[in-house]
């Protein structure tokens, strides 16, 4: 490798020696000085700078300081920047910066360029993952008209792209991108194949590119090397390539993934979850109880489709097997395949719906607006339309009138007399959960014959008793606080946590809630009994609620608003009468919720039992975290036998979740260029409830306390209903729908929450310190 012809130094002196030889960006004029010198000859400094004829107009006066930029500390954004709009400001802006430094060294720099005024786009870019220090092309960008508009915090219009180091500038997702790409190569030819950069930049609204900063990025991952990750994302490409062609009984032209439709996996167990939850969400979800619910209650047969697939570790839904699915049985098969390779297309067309598909997208029930989605189906003839909705209505008729989802709800009664069987092998304790790997096995097939089963079934009759409700408040039946209303009457599971924890016994509360865990299906996240002081504030038992929620009367409909419902049941032919959609709509809503809480409880055992296995033949938690459904089955409970079995899966499953460390798809994956590059569309948080909050931030998961704060959360299931014991202001999570286990949280507890925000906004939000968060107007405000 030959030597790099400059030198990493401060932000002034790496600008000033990069220069002379820059040919894909352009760096400002610059002037830089010390402290020293500042103190010892300020007059004769600002009598040299009159000299350069740029200096006669605006100017930015930038930190450069000895600490700024070094390889271990960036302190990025720590350091003023001021503008100088004339000669006479220039002075008090050069002591502002550097008192901005707090001790200041003498050879602490600043650093003195004309103020680019007019920009057309600005942003960061990074020569690798930050997160993994893979090799991409990392590029976060705005196009506000401001340079800070990144940096500082402040910019809604985020872009960001990925692109591998070894993809061409040409296969860019931008243009602009694309030359971002190009200087990132050209400095890592002068500044060293190896180094690591992030940096700053801007484009003039004559569309120059132009450098303002570069600093080495510090990365604590070891990064891969480059043919390596070459070859990782070429198998990836051909692993997408595969696994479209090997799909059967699904429609649609095209094949889509994503990571947020339908049982959205990276709300349920994340962008890169270990073998064991992936396994246990195929067992008791994805595999076989998603299609075999939708098919019993009338809908297409997918029984046999995988609903889930994975691309180098990462879990994403087969969206055209969810549409596919969403498709009553009766509709013919020629009008059914156009009817979801046309949703396919407005998926692809409009990516930022990717969590929204059933409410923007697709239409799986006949509801009290129907017809005025279905007039959105570009292709289709009003007669073809006519029939859908007729198909679609007469399929919700028949489950609303009948009983399949009153039989769900006595199947989940049956779960703890069944679930407490002789399930266990021969030779084990029947009260010894983690005996051998058979009997656990057995307890999750129980879990999915009287659980995960009529509770996937009941979270369909609920989407579509959330989509009734809804449309009531539509159509102006019901208000928004009439639905609010609504919800909070049901006593959902979170509304009954607050209310027990406020009135039961530390040990009963437990013995009810105890085998919870946040991250449901992760056996690494401790369960609410194990470490209850992490979760709960006991001294703050039997405080009364303000508002609690949970003493709310269920609500009823006026008789103004009865004749309304029963005007809109006869108009859209609906054969049920008010009396039998009020109930459906509160048992279906209602049943999800606590068919989740009473699947996961068992869940819950399981997952200690797995813990107690692999404490018998010496392996940790992290050990059996890389376990797979099939090989638990194998283990006998004796050590001899399990722990050489243990060790080679444990081996195994790091191998393959290092790999999916280093790779980075987007949200919606609609082909194998996807992985070479790809812009993260830009998405549309879903805000619930009409109230307001303004409140500290609160990171849980980094070990905040959650108390009246707003709580910032990944991926919030089921295991964080412990967050509304707590008093909590406001939710924020970055994955999720309108229609989520938080979502109906929110509004069944009246707080104002978003929900589904995305990576990136929920990255810059969580370096906030204050937010106001205004649910009614779909705005957050950074305040501090």
């Amino acid at each position: 490798m030959t030597a790099p012809l400059v030198r990493l130094g401060t932000k002034a002196d790496t600008l000033d020696r990069l220069r002379p030889f820059l040919t894909t960006a352009r760096i400002l004029p610059l002037v830089h000085f010390t402290s020293r010198e500042w103190r010892d000859r300020p007059d004769r400094l600002l009598a040299g700078l009159r000299r350069h004829e740029w200096a006669a107009g605006p100017v930015m006066v930038r930190s450069s300081a000895t600490t700024e930029d070094t390889g271990t500390d960036s302190n990025a954004g720590r350091f003023r920047s001021v503008p100088a709009r004339n000669q006479d400001e220039l002075a008090a802006a050069v002591d502002e910066v550097f008192a901005s430094y707090g001790r200041v060294d003498a050879q602490d720099q600043v650093l003195i360029q004309p103020l680019l005024e007019r920009v057309r786009a600005s942003g960061v870019a990074f020569s690798c993952d930050p997160n993994s220090g893979a090799p991409y092309r990392v590029v976060n960008w705005s196009a506000t008209g401001r340079t800070d508009a990144v940096t500082g915090g402040g910019s809604a219009e985020l872009h960001i792209s990925y692109g591998a180091a070894w993809a061409d500038p040409a296969e860019a997702p931008d243009p602009q991108v694309g030359a971002v790409w190009e200087l990132l190569a050209e400095l890592h030819n002068l500044l060293g194949e190896q180094r690591r950069l992030d940096i700053e930049f801007a484009f003039s609204d004559l569309g120059e590119l132009i450098l303002l900063q570069v600093r080495p990025l510090t990365v604590t991952k070891v990064a891969v090397a480059a043919e390596e990750h070459r070859a990782t994302l070429t198998a990836t490409a051909r692993q997408i390539t595969e696994t479209t062609r090997s799909r059967s009984r699904v429609l649609g032209h095209r094949a889509v993934y994503g990571v947020m439709p339908d049982w959205n996996p990276a709300e349920m167990i994340g962008l890169r979850p270990r073998p064991l939850a992936v396994s246990l969400y195929r067992h008791l979800i994805t595999d076989q109880v998603w299609a075999a619910a939708r098919a019993r209650y009338g809908y297409r047969d997918l029984t046999g489709t995988r609903l889930m697939v994975q691309f180098s570790g990462l879990p994403y839904v087969d969206v055209a097997a969810s549409f596919t699915s969403f498709v009553p049985r009766e509709v013919p098969d020629e009008l059914a395949g156009r009817l979801v390779g046309h949703w396919l297309d407005q998926l692809v067309a409009k990516p930022y719906l990717h969590d929204k598909v059933e409410s923007h997208i697709a239409v799986s029930a006949g509801t009290f607006r129907t017809a005025q989605r279905l007039e959105a189906l570009a292709g289709f003839s009003a007669g073809e339309r006519d029939r859908l909705a007729g198909f679609l209505r007469r399929f919700t008729g028949q489950l609303v009138r009948g009983d399949l989802w009153e039989q769900d709800i006595a199947r989940l009664r049956l779960l703890n007399e069944a679930d407490n069987g002789e399930t266990h092998a021969a030779g084990c304790s029947a009260d010894d959960i983690g005996c051998c790997g058979p009997a656990l096995v057995a307890r999750l097939d129980v879990c999915a014959a009287y659980g995960s089963s009529p509770f996937a079934a009941l979270a369909r009759a609920a989407f579509i008793a959330t989509d009734l409700l809804d449309d009531l408040v539509r159509e102006g039946v019901l208000s928004p606080e009439d639905r609010a209303r609504f919800i909070g009457g049901l006593r959902l599971v979170a509304s009954e946590m607050r209310r027990d924890f406020a009135v039961l016994d530390r040990a009963v509360f437990l013995k009810r809630y105890g085998q919870l865990r946040p991250g449901t299906y992760d056996i690494l996240s401790p369960r609410y009994d194990e470490t209850p002081e992490r979760y709960f504030d006991w001294s703050a038992q039997n405080r009364p609620a303000p508002g609690d929620h949970a003493t709310r009367r269920p609500f009823e409909l006026s008789g103004k608003q009865r004749r309304q419902v029963e005007a809109l049941l006869v108009r859209e032919g609906l054969t049920f009468d008010v009396a039998r959609l009020m109930d459906f709509m509160t048992t279906a809503i209602r049943g999800r919720e606590h068919g989740k809480l009473a699947f996961t409880s068992v869940l819950g055992d399981v997952l200690t039992g797995v813990r107690r296995l692999g404490e018998r033949s010496g392996c940790g938690v992290d050990d059996m975290s890389y376990l797979d459904v099939t090989t638990l089955a194998t283990l006998t409970g004796d050590p001899a036998h399990d722990l050489p079995v243990l060790r080679e899966v444990a081996a195994r499953g790091r191998a393959a979740h290092a790999v999916s460390q280093t790779v980075v798809l987007p949200p919606l994956v609609t082909g194998p260029a996807d992985v070479r590059s790809f812009a993260l569309p830009q998405i549309r948080p879903n805000f619930v409830t009409r109230a307001r909050a303004t409140a500290r931030v609160a990171l849980v998961d980094v070990g905040d306390t959650p108390d009246g704060a707003i709580v910032l959360v990944a991926s919030a299931d089921p295991g964080y209903d412990w967050l509304f014991t707590r008093g909590i202001a406001g939710l924020v999570t970055a994955f999720g729908g309108a229609n989520s286990h938080m979502a109906i949280r929110a509004l069944e507890l009246g707080i104002p929450a978003v929900i589904g925000a995305g990576t990136a906004l929920f990255d810059q939000w969580s370096r906030a310190n204050v937010l106001e968060l205004d649910a009614a107007s779909g705005l957050v405000t950074v305040i501090a």
